[in-house]
């Protein structure tokens, strides 16, 4: 008996699947294969444009992250209320701790700066140690130097970033004059600093309006009286909690007073939680093309289940029950979601591990066209052969675009543009069960 079932259970699978083929690939009346294609053409126009709009945003928002980690916030900051003098002793308590890459003290100088040009610029001085790129290898790799060397080593030294030297114009070299700013007042104008290189981060705010000096430099030029901070690196900067609850526990009782352990995620939560909101609402927003698949879907296949209502009639009179005519009109909707959601997922890998190459053939592509088309045509648009780039360093502070596939946000997309197909086709198939045979058959 149970093999018996289990024979009746094959067959009946088996028939269902050839049948929804059969629908699948049959030329329907008027119109055609025409509702299939739009329909498995939409969802993977869906799909391939969230996989590749959430690489570009993730490629973004790790660059951002990236770059507050490893040049201003840290993974952790302690900081040392009332003092701005570096503690051997609490240096090597904090480097001794299990899983901290490296620590750097350091003490942030709010000024304005005036180089070459009358203008004034805010700067954001830091004021670290003279050997801080070898006491931290992932600041170094951050800061590029265009320019000169990181050396702040000599008295009077500063190193700048790239943008701000070019707003106040200056080059390594030259001086820049620099005002303490104190309470929202000019102090007064304080000696000059040298230029001594330029960096570039690829990070604008940084490149426009930081600075490193010494901490030498900071107390005696500026009368740092200010809190100290001792920026750490972590291995893994997901285990700052328990790197932080280390550290706390290591610090010795009358310095833990004076002492507070931030984490990345406190001090950046303001962009952190922007961030996450942008990209959250980005999917919502390019979900809504699996809502208008979705209803695309749902209006075909009722088209189809009126379409085969003789079919419908004929598979009831000979004992086929409502549900498994039912699953036939809902492995139709399945085909078009798992065809639709496989062609869209291998397009928007393939765009998005080679944007900056598909960027790069349009750039040719319509430069090839002005220089084809001559003077007339380089005149009407305002562009010369050659000249012309999507990502121009006069709009745009980025020589390419950043890209980062997260493998389960993608698989999440095409389960999703799955479910969206299956549901529309599982709705759509509800109309079966109203169909009677002795009504369709009457006349037949």
């Amino acid at each position: 008996m149970t093999a018996r079932l289990s024979v009746n259970s094959r067959f009946r699978v088996s028939w269902i699947l050839f049948v929804s083929r059969r629908y699948f690939r049959t030329r329907r009346r008027e119109k055609g294969h025409t509702a299939s294609v739009l329909s498995v053409a939409g969802i993977a126009a869906g799909v391939m444009t969230l996989i590749v709009v959430l690489a570009v945003m993730n490629g973004f928002q790790l660059n951002t992250i990236r770059s507050i980690l490893r040049v201003n916030s840290y993974h952790l900051r302690v900081t040392v209320h009332g003092d701005h003098t570096p503690d051997p002793r609490i240096e090597r308590l904090l480097r001794d701790v299990p899983g901290v890459q490296s620590v750097v003290p350091f003490v942030d100088v709010q000024t304005v700066a005036q180089g070459y040009f009358s203008g004034i610029q805010a700067v954001t001085l830091r004021g670290v140690p003279t050997d801080v790129l070898s006491l931290d290898p992932s600041l170094k790799s951050s800061l590029h130097i265009v320019a000169g060397v990181f050396d702040l080593t000599h008295p009077g030294g500063v190193v700048l970033g790239t943008e701000l030297a070019r707003s106040l114009g200056v080059r390594v070299g030259d001086t820049v004059s620099i005002l303490s700013v104190l309470d929202g007042a000019v102090a007064g104008r304080k000696p000059d600093f040298v230029v001594e290189g330029l960096f570039k981060t690829g990070f604008y705010d940084y490149d426009m309006s930081w600075g490193f000096i010494s901490l030498t430099e900071a107390e005696s030029r500026f009368g740092v009286s200010g809190d100290l901070v001792y920026g750490i690196k972590l291995d893994n900067r997901f285990a700052d909690q328990e790197a932080a609850a280390r550290i706390t526990a290591l610090l010795p009782s009358t310095a833990a007073r004076n002492v507070s352990v931030e984490s990345w995620r406190v001090y950046n939560r303001a962009i952190f939680g922007a961030l996450s909101v942008e990209k959250t609402a980005m999917m919502l927003l390019v979900g809504l093309i699996f809502i208008v698949v979705g209803v695309n879907i749902y209006q075909s296949l009722r088209r189809t289940v009126y379409e085969r209502t003789e079919d419908i009639g004929v598979l009831k009179a000979v004992g086929a029950p409502p549900l498994a005519i039912q699953l036939i009109f809902i492995f139709d909707g399945f085909f078009i979601g798992i065809l639709g959601a496989l062609i869209g997922t291998l397009l928007g890998l393939f765009l998005s591990v080679n944007i900056n190459g598909v960027f790069s053939a349009i750039e040719i592509a319509v430069n090839a066209l002005l220089a084809a088309g001559g003077p007339a045509l380089q005149q009407a648009v305002g562009i010369r052969a050659g000249e012309f780039s999507i990502f121009s360093p006069e709009y745009f502070y980025l020589s390419s675009v950043p890209t980062q596939v997260v493998y389960g946000e993608v698989f999440g997309i095409f389960l999703f543009a799955m479910l969206s197909s299956v549901v529309a086709s599982l709705l759509a198939a509800l109309r079966v069960a109203r169909i009677k045979p002795a009504a369709v058959l009457r006349y037949e």
